[in-house]
């Protein structure tokens, strides 16, 4: 099992924040470039059932192993559940401004926009793809003003709960018993209670995407069943959208995200094949 949750994190380049408030930054790693050079971006977000408990110390260690590939890496923190405005909707809001804040950072460093990559593990999986499909957000409520096409190369989902219908509907296949309520904790009520907020929320429901979509899921995840990216894959592709599935066989729901585990190859290969 992997222990990427307690090796200590290396050290970003810059802490930069996005838009006011404690939880409201990003850390940003630069690879070494010739002069004139610029670099694809990975934008990742990590998980932790959208939990104040889980900051982004342990997706450092992916982001700096593509730095060393020649990646620009932007890994945002965000609002969470339990922090002073976290769950819905603020930490959407905070995931798009931290996202839209590439325009910023370009006008200092040397990132190429034409080649940006956005990732999330686990719960930050699902905010991956909401970026992806918020182009589809209603024209009116809580998120309408961050309706925008997504300027991306494509998106990966790392274990990721892409879909908040589905993570409830396939409660049952976890380990742990308390995956459906931490979506019920994000969204603040239950999908018939609240429906809008879902149409809104749910990357399940902001289809077509329109960008290539990749999702790594390992075998042995306990924390987020293999029929979740099956069935997103084949929504997909009913729809005509460019999307597959990479399965690592003896993978945990962390090996993916540890550059040290046997599974980082394939991920760090659907990375660089998303910014092609």
């Amino acid at each position: 099992m992997s222990d990427v949750l307690t090796r200590t994190p290396p050290p970003a380049d810059h802490r930069i924040p996005y838009a006011p408030g404690e939880f409201r930054f990003g850390d940003l790693r630069l690879p070494k470039l010739v002069a004139g050079q610029r670099a694809p971006v990975l934008v990742f977000l990590q998980g932790g059932w959208w939990k104040a408990e889980y900051g982004l110390e342990y997706g450092c260690h992916l982001c700096a192993a593509m730095k060393a590939d020649g990646f620009e890496s932007w890994s945002l923190e965000y609002r969470r559940v339990g922090n002073a405005g976290g769950g819905w909707p603020g930490t959407f809001e905070d995931v798009a401004a931290g996202y839209d804040f590439l325009t910023t950072l370009a006008k200092s460093y040397p990132l190429d926009l034409s080649r940006v990559v956005v990732a999330g593990h686990s719960a930050g999986g699902h905010l991956a793809y909401w970026l992806a499909g918020r182009h589809h957000l209603p024209e009116t409520g809580p998120l309408s003003k961050w309706r925008v096409a997504p300027s991306m190369r494509g998106v990966v989902a790392l274990a990721g709960a892409v879909d908040l219908r589905l993570t409830i509907d396939l409660a049952g296949w976890f380990t742990f018993a308390h995956d459906k309520q931490m979506v019920l904790d994000l969204m603040g009520a239950t999908p018939a209670d609240a429906p809008d907020r879902y149409r809104a929320a749910n990357p399940g429901e902001l289809l077509p995407l329109n960008i290539p979509q990749i999702l790594v899921q390992g075998s042995d995840d306990d924390q987020i069943p293999s029929q979740l990216p099956v069935r997103w894959v084949d929504r997909a592709h009913r729809m005509g959208e460019t999307a597959s599935l990479t399965m690592i066989p003896g993978a945990d729901h962390f090996d993916i995200v540890d550059p040290e585990s046997k599974a980082w190859p394939p991920v760090r290969e659907a990375i660089m094949k998303a910014a092609r």
